[in-house]
């Protein structure tokens, strides 16, 4: 794959139509998605008749997550990062559960995350050990993963819990098993949610079977190019950064080549920013590799045959036979 270097004389003319293609990214994110009427049936992503901790971080509170600490983790605000001399890999016995039926569209880097349809997604971050991969559909209460201290920095094993709606919706404007969040959470950093605790990811009674949607097509998602699981005009804007070189392109080094011509180019972009909904449905297999022409293998020439020249050799003459016999001297 190679990645096509602004030429000098279009700078200003790309750096313009970066404008246009950033100003048309913020139209398509403000734009309803379709099917996002109402919030899917979330739960609390752990065992019923489990009694896990919960409340809200204040230093890493991104989406208005939430903090729920499994039964098995001591209770600390010691707070140790990944590459500290004191941090100490663990992982807890317990699991952490879906919390809405969905696609997983990641499962690694210390995170699992799931697609619930209709622009909602759930995130568990700090896991380990997963128990699914990218591409399977799980059903509520389905088992992800074990929450740990992999992920930065924690202050022990637990999942960090959040969700991203359509329309900008956090986990502050859903309710989980039927409590809304801002009620779960609390402004200090623990908060005793045993009396929460029936109403776990396996809580009864339990949801009404819903169909199981045909799998999605395995492998990145043509378009995607931060490889986040979606495609959307946020992938746009990651290929100006590749065109730039402010982004390491090997995330997108095969999915944000969208019209499979061996380049990453501004038309890339474009072409997210005007086809998100049928991009977004393609799986990023590798672009036909064209068949190269094949060299012709020069035809040697033989070597010419000699023929042999039936013609006799003339005798040579005598010396003197032109003059006559030869006279000799008698003894």
């Amino acid at each position: 794959m190679r990645f096509a270097s602004p030429h000098p004389g279009r700078l200003v003319l790309g750096a313009v139509f970066s404008l246009l293609l950033l100003a048309i990214a913020a139209l398509l994110l403000v734009r309803p998605s379709e099917g996002a009427s109402g919030q899917p049936n979330f739960l609390l992503p752990w065992q019923h008749g489990q009694t896990w901790l919960t409340g809200v971080s204040s230093f890493h509170n991104a989406n208005d997550a939430l903090d729920f600490f499994p039964p098995d983790t001591p209770l600390s605000l010691d707070v140790k990062c990944e590459g500290d001399p004191d941090w100490v890999f663990r992982v807890s016995s317990y699991f952490v559960l879906s919390s809405a039926p969905g696609l997983v569209v990641q499962a690694s880097n210390a995170s699992v995350l799931i697609d619930h349809g209709g622009g909602w997604r759930s995130r568990n971050y700090h896991m380990t050990g997963f128990v699914v991969e990218v591409g399977d559909y799980v059903p509520a209460g389905q088992r992800l993963a074990r929450p740990s201290t992999l992920g930065f920095c924690s202050t022990g094993p637990h999942d960090h819990f959040w969700i991203e709606g359509p329309n900008g919706e956090t986990t502050a404007d859903v309710t989980l098993s039927g409590i809304p969040a801002t009620e779960i959470g609390s402004n200090t950093y623990y908060s005793d949610t045993s009396n929460f605790e029936p109403a776990g990811g396996g809580a009864s009674p339990p949801p009404a079977p819903t169909a199981t949607p045909p799998p999605a097509p395995h492998g990145p998602l043509r378009g995607d190019a931060n490889c986040d699981g979606g495609v959307n005009a946020n992938d746009a804007t990651t290929v100006l950064w590749i065109l730039t070189g402010h982004t390491n392109p090997e995330c997108g080094v095969l999915t944000a080549d969208t019209d499979c011509d061996g380049l990453i180019t501004i038309q890339d972009a474009l072409n997210i920013l005007l086809h998100v909904p049928a991009l977004s449905v393609l799986p990023a297999t590798a672009c036909p590799t064209p068949i190269p022409t094949p060299t012709p293998v020069p035809t040697s020439i033989p070597s010419p045959t000699m023929i042999p020249d039936d013609t006799p050799a003339p005798t040579p003459t005598p010396p003197g036979s032109d003059y006559g016999p030869v006279a000799t001297r008698a003894p």
